[in-house]
């Protein structure tokens, strides 16, 4: 678990795979340059925010599973991992009935949890089998490049000196809140999946949109970078419509996706 928690640029240590420790605590510039390095002759890159919506909406076709993704709920942040019973509540702040997470190790079944090799974890999968997409619910909470204002904004890591191409980011304009959408780009997956509630699961009022209830949050001021999928022990709010706001701070729970242009 340690080597899976490094602030590095080096692309030798990216693994797409089932059943490891995925990579966190790691700077958003980091992992922009680990992923941009990994495999060149596929354009390989950090998953923007618009990206993260085409896959959503892809996923809630009839190209997909068109159903929940079912969280991946292994506090231990492994890979591929499925939530035996579906979330009916979101994020309180404690592992409760409604909102079961727990810890194994690695390519162990849990009691509420199945590892990837389990057949029944294909329930995880945006296609509802081997074919799919994993972890885009629940895990680590994975930033994509998609930032308010300028991809320098917050703790990011990039400067005048080192900002990618143009097509590796997503800017959004200023927002007064993080629950107002006006300034959303058409398919990212953020404002479409309206309308929006506010719940309140234990003691904590949350934002939540119509697609399974999914979290919905918009970059701000104090948290101007995007985080999608959310963390593992937020229960019903994770998912692919799932959307979150951080710093870019460097956090054991968050981390990120490479995308190949094949």
């Amino acid at each position: 678990t340690t080597s899976a928690q490094v602030n590095s640029s080096d692309s030798n240590q990216v693994q797409i795979k089932p059943n490891v420790y995925s990579w966190r605590n790691i700077q958003l510039v980091n992992a922009h340059l680990a992923s941009y390095n990994y495999k060149r002759e596929y354009d390989s890159h950090v998953i923007k925010n618009t990206e993260w919506g085409a896959v959503a909406y892809l996923q809630h076709s009839k190209y997909g599973s068109a159903t929940s993704v079912r969280i991946n709920n292994n506090s231990a942040y492994i890979t591929g991992y499925a939530a035996k019973n579906e979330p009916t509540i979101g994020y309180t702040g404690t592992n409760v009935a409604g909102n079961v997470y727990e810890s194994t190790n690695l390519g162990i079944d849990g009691t509420n949890t199945y590892n990837y090799k389990n057949p029944a974890s294909q329930i995880a999968s945006t296609t509802g089998n081997y074919t799919g997409i994993y972890d885009m619910s629940g895990g680590a909470a994975e930033y994509v490049m998609g930032a308010r204002r300028s991809i320098t904004d917050g703790i990011t890591g990039f400067s005048s000196s080192n900002v990618p191409d143009t097509k590796y980011y997503d800017i959004y304009s200023e927002n007064s809140d993080r629950t107002t959408f006006q300034y959303r780009i058409l398919g990212d997956g953020t404002s479409e999946f309206g309308p929006f509630a506010s719940v309140t699961y234990g003691s904590r009022t949350r934002k939540i949109g119509s697609w399974n209830g999914d979290a919905a949050n918009y970059v701000f001021s104090n948290c101007p970078t995007f985080v999608r999928s959310l963390i593992m022990d937020h229960g019903s709010e994770a998912g692919l419509a799932g959307v979150g706001t951080y710093d870019s701070s460097v956090l054991p729970s968050i981390g990120f996706r490479v995308v190949l242009a094949l």
